[in-house]
């Protein structure tokens, strides 16, 4: 079953600067989170606190517990490489390995071990399936991934993620650089997987967020304003911020 996922009162500083102040929530299993909010509010330090991607930034400091379903993210004796096979991501721009389409998918399994060959293609097939790629590609597999749209290299790069049996999926923006036709391929993808995994998606997208999305959070100024059921956010915000900047008087 797909995990919950539980902050409270995380801090995030940049050396000196405070990125996230005081954030608690709670978001059920199998549903979608959408993060929205002006630009430099946080939200993305908020998705990359959840698998540890955090610990790349320079002088980062992190405060407060946040538990993905059985991983205490931030105790200092969580296996980290478990947690970001358990806690997939998607980033904005596609980044596909340079490699062929077949090794992108097989890249995640092999790193955990899987050497057997009849394995490695049923993961690769049934990965490219659950991204929608498969009929696209499938007689293409020894290609260069680089030889793929940039739609096709989005849902790519999800079925990478997909390929080491993830609960949770962070979306950072990932339709941001894409045509409309690849966004709603992305788009009905997030609405198809919600049976399966928790997923949080950061998006600028009002709609995206009111199409895709079982709640809705609202940051601004690294702290989280509002959360709530998304039809609720969208009709009938609780918070004056909140409302203007759904009608944009922010």
């Amino acid at each position: 079953m797909a995990p919950d996922i539980e902050v409270d009162s995380l801090d995030v500083w940049y050396g000196q600067a405070r990125a996230l102040k005081e954030v608690t929530l709670h978001l059920g299993p199998g549903k979608v989170l959408a993060l929205i909010g002006p630009s430099g509010c946080g939200k993305s330090t908020f998705l990359r606190v959840l698998n540890r991607m955090i610990d790349r930034a320079p002088q980062v400091r992190v405060k407060g517990a946040v538990r993905v379903g059985a991983f205490e993210v931030l105790a200092g004796d969580v296996d980290v490489t478990a947690l970001r096979r358990t806690v997939g991501m998607v980033f904005q721009q596609p980044n596909p390995f340079p490699m062929t389409i077949f090794d992108n998918v097989a890249y995640g399994p092999r790193i955990a071990g899987l050497r057997q060959m009849a394995k490695l293609r049923q993961t690769v097939e049934d990965s490219l399936k659950k991204a929608a790629l498969w009929d696209e590609v499938r007689g293409k597999l020894r290609r260069s991934a680089m030889s793929l749209s940039g739609g096709q290299q989005q849902r790519l790069c999800i079925a990478r993620a997909l390929a080491v049996n993830p609960q949770v999926l962070l979306l950072d923006e990932p339709t941001a650089s894409l045509d409309p036709v690849s966004t709603a391929k992305i788009e009905e993808l997030i609405v198809q997987f919600k049976t399966h995994y928790t997923m949080v998606i950061v998006t600028h997208n009002l709609q995206q967020a009111a199409r895709v999305s079982d709640a809705v959070a609202f940051f601004e100024h690294g702290r989280l304003v509002e959360m709530g059921p998304t039809h609720d956010i969208f009709t009938a915000p609780r918070e004056r911020r909140t409302e203007e900047f759904l009608t944009g008087r922010v």
